[in-house]
């Protein structure tokens, strides 16, 4: 099935929703929280692994960030992104208990999952942490090049965005490059990861608004929240990569140390943090077995 896309306002934001499916032909409906960068349309392949193992039998909602697609110039906090997925929630699924949620959440979308379960609980029946960056950003590797560097990527990114559009001035040339760059992606999907690609990802205020908010990100997720976890824990499953550099190296023995009992698992396949790019046949599956 090919996923409906539309820009709908959300609090009055231009938002970026891909659909797979209709909230008519189920009683659960799964919620996509991307990561940084904050744009669906890499997740579609992974959406569509997952409709598939459900024989199209359930809704999936892949929620863009907001400020990153489309791109927009106002850099959103953290507090305003959960706010405004709680808001997509709202408007877009039935506001009815018995209509019952997943949540996955990739890297920061698992923070902002977490912190979105509260406001939930009543309609939650699972919630997914892909490759989490819950606690400690700023001490992972990949963390403390970004702070070391930000003064210059803040800069530097976006020009260089400007400087393809430069060196590149005709959209069919950009297209043919980065469709072949997707060339191993499944047809249906292609054209939605070229699009995402040439009309958010190559725009100089998309790569602003998510420096910004990965600057903050590095300073805001720090201590991990174990009360919140604690309190929903039988309905959390974690995915901690191995290969992953935006996660202190620890971080996955100790929370299984931690939390014996928890559904916790630590990759031993080397995927990428953004397994998007590669792996999400892999985690598709994962998820899938997960759910009751």
């Amino acid at each position: 099935m090919i996923s409906k896309q539309e820009i709908i306002k959300i609090r009055k934001i231009p938002t970026h929703i891909y659909q797979l499916g209709s909230t008519s032909r189920s009683n659960r409906s799964i919620i996509i929280i991307p990561g940084n960068p904050g744009l669906g349309g890499f997740y579609i392949p992974f959406a569509h692994e997952l409709y598939n193992y459900f024989n199209e039998e359930i809704c999936i909602l892949v929620i863009s960030q907001a400020g990153h697609s489309p791109p927009i110039d106002y850099c959103f906090s953290l507090q305003e992104q959960i706010e405004h997925k709680l808001a997509a929630i709202e408007q877009l699924l039935p506001n009815n208990p018995n209509h019952r949620l997943i949540l996955i959440g990739h890297s920061i979308g698992a923070y902002m999952v977490l912190k979105m379960l509260e406001r939930l609980e009543n309609r939650l029946d699972r919630a997914f942490l892909l490759f989490p960056t819950i606690e400690r950003m700023k001490e992972s590797s990949a963390g403390q090049r970004f702070v070391r560097f930000y003064p210059i990527y803040i800069y530097l990114l976006p020009f260089l965005c400007l400087l393809v559009q430069f060196l590149f001035p005709f959209e069919s040339i950009k297209r043919k490059l980065i469709n072949w760059f997707f060339a191993s992606s499944p047809d249906e999907d292609r054209s939605i990861l070229v699009d995402t690609v040439l009309y958010d990802l190559l725009n100089p205020r998309t790569v602003r608004n998510l420096l910004q908010m990965a600057r903050e990100e590095m300073f805001v997720v720090d201590k991990r929240d174990d009360q919140l976890i604690k309190s929903f824990l039988s309905k959390l499953t974690f995915y901690y990569g191995t290969n992953d550099h935006w996660v202190p190296n620890d971080i996955a023995k100790q929370m299984i140390n931690l939390y014996p009992q928890a559904d916790i698992t630590e990759c031993t396949n080397k995927y990428l943090h953004a397994f998007v790019l590669k792996h999400s046949k892999e985690l598709a599956r994962f998820v899938f077995h997960r759910i009751d």
